[in-house]
């Protein structure tokens, strides 16, 4: 096969038939936000079609994006044209074997993440990286709980484990960003109360979710 394009209610899929998707977002704020993006077959697992459309199954540790963002599937296609789906699919499923791309996580990231802002503002604080730290300066709105470690508080780079985004679901909810830290403990307080979390403004979570993509880059490079 020499490739194909599939268009769907999220975006279009450019296959190219020898071994890159490219990823035309759309139908939705946040997928329009992200706009194209280039994704190697190295940083696939599998490719499926179902009732629903198509979908791609990446590698674990392939896109900073995905790490972060559990909540939202950013590789699935509905409304394709099954009978091309299956046909892309059959076609990257032959091309994985080929070039013996292993199904266990990627030892590095394969997918560029959106360029971000080195500083984002949220509901509750304003984060800041520089000079290899990660800085929480939390506004009037925050209560005691959340500067129970300093205000500001400032993390190296080198101590956070992992970041995570959750977006606002459903009216009146709040989004956050957050961190974990070796010290970081098992039972977490609410983000609203958690001195390692933001909670996000509605009208900038792709900008924390690319910040979010862009600092999971920097303390695993």
């Amino acid at each position: 096969m020499a490739g194909g394009e599939l268009t769907s209610t999220y975006g279009t899929v450019v296959w190219d038939g020898i071994g890159t998707l490219r990823i035309r977002y759309g139908g939705t704020p946040l997928r329009t936000r992200l706009g194209e993006r280039t994704v190697p077959i190295e940083a696939l697992r599998a490719v499926e079609v179902t009732d629903a459309g198509l979908q791609f199954v990446l590698r674990d540790g392939a896109d900073p994006l995905q790490s972060v963002t559990q909540p939202v599937e950013l590789y699935e296609f509905p409304g394709v044209d099954r009978a091309l789906a299956e046909e892309i699919a059959r076609d990257i499923g032959q091309a994985l074997v080929r070039r013996d791309v292993p199904a266990t996580a990627s030892t590095a990231w394969l997918v560029a993440p959106p360029p971000a802002p080195d500083r984002i503002e949220g509901r509750d604080a304003t984060l800041t990286v520089a000079n290899g730290q990660l800085t929480f300066e939390y506004h009037r709105s925050a209560g005691r709980k959340k500067k129970a470690l300093g205000d500001p508080w400032s993390v190296p780079l080198a101590d956070i484990a992992d970041v995570e985004w959750t977006p606002a679901a459903g009216l009146g909810a709040r989004g956050h960003l957050r961190i974990t830290t070796a010290a970081t403990s098992g039972v977490r307080p609410k983000p609203q109360h958690d001195p390692a979390a933001m909670l996000t403004r509605r009208a900038a979570e792709a900008d924390a979710l690319f910040f979010a993509a862009r600092l999971l880059t920097r303390i695993r490079p």
